[in-house]
């Protein structure tokens, strides 16, 4: 079943980042220049996905589309981002068809993905 996300409390009674461990989570190995591409799930609407990296690594993330690492000294528009933390990301791009997360490595050794899905209800 789907874990949903549910923030804990601190000592003080106030929302913190401490949610159950998913039951939907996936993992990768990205050699060098590596690619993968993770399908999201779509038996809920949204997802709140949260994400970890080998350290050190510079993972690129988009969504459907291609990651793409930069390549020149000048800042241009993205739709890649680096090494995200958690996003809200829909289950479905037009109602039907399944969101895909692309993953580059752009590093130069081979580095870990972790995706931990949590229904966001």
């Amino acid at each position: 079943m789907t874990t949903k996300l549910n923030f804990a409390r601190d000592v003080s009674g106030y929302n913190s980042f401490a949610p159950p461990p998913s039951t939907d989570m996936y993992k990768v190995q990205l050699a060098a220049s590596g690619n993968a591409t993770l399908t999201l799930p779509t038996n809920v609407a949204n997802w709140i996905v949260a994400y970890s990296f080998t350290p050190g690594s510079e993972i690129w993330v988009a969504y459907n589309t291609t990651a793409v690492a930069p390549s020149s000294g000048t800042f241009s528009s993205s739709t890649s981002e680096l090494n995200p933390g958690a996003r809200i990301v829909p289950s479905t791009i037009n109602g039907t068809t399944a969101t895909t997360i692309n993953f580059l490595n752009n590093g130069t050794s081979t580095t870990n993905v972790w995706v931990g899905l949590y229904a966001n209800a």
